[in-house]
């Protein structure tokens, strides 16, 4: 009866490492993603991940938008801030989800791009975009 026991046990903490370590990597791809997305300055590949209301503050700008308005806003961003590298810095998770902190370098200065992302309907979505002067 022991012998069931522990491997049940050890069956269960094997899966469980197995899935936390799943989550973390599919959380490690979305960042590499985006990272990728933000130095070419993909904003339809980025708006895939925005949630149905996005907060969004640029330099010039703060507000609550649609994904569809979120979208509008990223591209005139990069319209005028043309996109030559990104660095991801830092990524955790905090409370409520998970979050990447990076450097975005743009023909017009180099910016630090902060990028919540929440479990929503167990989709990874945006939530929150800062692209914000140093």
């Amino acid at each position: 009866m022991k012998k069931i026991h522990v491997l049940v046990i050890t069956t269960l903490l094997f899966l469980d490492s197995t899935f936390s370590k799943t989550n973390l990597r599919t959380d490690q791809d979305l960042f590499s993603e985006l990272s990728n997305n933000f130095k070419t300055g993909n904003v339809k590949e980025i708006a895939k991940y925005f949630a149905n209301t996005v907060d969004i503050t640029l330099p010039s700008s703060e507000d609550q938008y649609s994904r569809s308005q979120a979208e509008i806003v990223l591209k005139n961003f990069f319209e005028g801030h043309a996109p030559s590298a990104f660095t991801l810095e830092h990524q955790g998770a905090s409370n409520n989800g998970k979050y990447m902190v990076g450097s975005l370098t743009t023909s017009k200065g180099t910016f630090k791009v902060y990028v919540f992302v929440k479990d929503i309907g167990g989709q990874k979505s945006i939530s929150e975009l800062k692209i914000e002067t140093p």
